[in-house]
């Protein structure tokens, strides 16, 4: 019979791991009526995971990793075409599903400071706002954001902010109310609200679109589309449903440690869309953003938009690398610009 000494560790981990199950499952419950297009229990995973949100060495550790490579598909977007406000106030960002700050908090590294109003060269960011529907990520995203000076000045002055909200909501404030009318009208109708305050000019949505159910990512991206102004990018990173995928982002990368580099459960491999089927579906929430009461968008609604897609693969001692025409191997980066 093994000794009670032997038994109290395994012991231990096994109250630890009930005590994390049953917080996991007491978040799902509270958010289950939640109005968001995400799911109650992936941002009940997510929500699990806020303690380790900032360990570098963490769950969380390859986001903090993608990062750079996340700035430099941004500033190749606003290089082949720059929304016009760049050259005058600034660029207006979102952040939708900005988790707990890890990029959020890098970009509001690049806004104008209170001694020098000069626009970073390379993102151009005037203000930022970050939401996610998960009160206790947002929290975590907060309470770092206040431990460095300088972005707690940046907070309160108001020209980066999070928010505790979803993405349908921030739509919504924005939503066509327009009546019947002719195809040309209601198309001005929407460039001027897409032109309000409350819409951005970049918005991005780094890893986010994998947790989408494929069912309802047409919507969700017209909800996203929607705040995005006239000659604005919608940037975003997600993962391909291939064979190569699978093997890399849930048999290897799900693995246990030391081997794997997320917790297991992360991904739903069924929910992975490759570039041209998330083009597709970026197609069809440019014509439903575009829609109104009267008036059902066609393919005017595609005039001027521009489409942007690259693989990016993982480099252990290297870190994140982007790839030209690599978009199938798994993780890739994509944009469109609204005309």
């Amino acid at each position: 019979m093994a000794s009670p000494s032997l038994l109290r560790p395994a012991a231990a981990t096994a109250r630890t791991l009930l005590r994390e199950s049953t917080r996991v499952h007491h978040i799902a419950q509270s958010l289950r009526h939640h109005s968001s297009s995400v799911s109650a229990d992936e941002l009940a995973h997510f929500s699990g995971l806020a303690s380790s949100w900032w360990d570098p060495m963490g769950p969380s550790r390859v986001l903090h990793l993608m990062n750079p490579t996340r700035h430099d598909f941004i500033a190749s977007c606003l290089a082949e075409s720059t929304p016009a406000a760049a050259s005058s106030q600034g660029l207006r960002y979102l952040d939708v599903g900005c988790g707990g700050g890890i990029f959020a908090e890098s970009l509001a590294r690049t806004l104008p400071s209170s001694q020098s109003a000069e626009l970073h060269p390379r993102t151009k960011a005037a203000s930022i706002t970050a939401v996610d529907p998960s009160p206790s990520l947002i929290k975590i995203a907060r309470d770092h954001a206040r431990m460095d000076p300088k972005v707690f000045e940046l907070l309160q002055r108001g020209i980066f902010r999070y928010e505790n909200t979803t993405l349908e909501s921030l739509s919504d404030k924005i939503a066509t109310n327009s009546s019947t009318g002719d195809s040309q009208q209601q198309q001005q109708q929407q460039r001027q609200q897409a032109s309000t305050p409350d819409a951005f000019d970049v918005v991005t949505l780094f890893e986010v679109i994998e947790h989408i159910d494929p069912q309802s990512s047409s919507a969700f991206l017209a909800h996203c589309l929607r705040l995005v102004r006239p000659g604005g990018w919608l940037i975003g990173s997600t993962i391909a449903r291939t064979v190569p995928s699978f093997i890399v982002n849930k048999m290897v990368a799900e693995a246990p440690w030391p081997i794997g580099v997320v917790p297991w459960g992360t991904h739903e491999w069924s929910k992975f869309v490759n570039a041209d089927e998330l083009r597709g579906r970026v197609e069809e929430g440019l014509m439903r953003a575009s829609d109104g009461r009267g008036h059902r968008a066609g393919g005017e609604a595609l005039e001027g938009m521009r489409w942007k897609v690259a693989g990016v693969v993982y480099v252990p001692g290297w870190g994140w690398k982007m790839v030209a025409g690599g978009e199938d191997w798994g993780n890739y980066f994509w944009a469109v610009q609204r005309g």
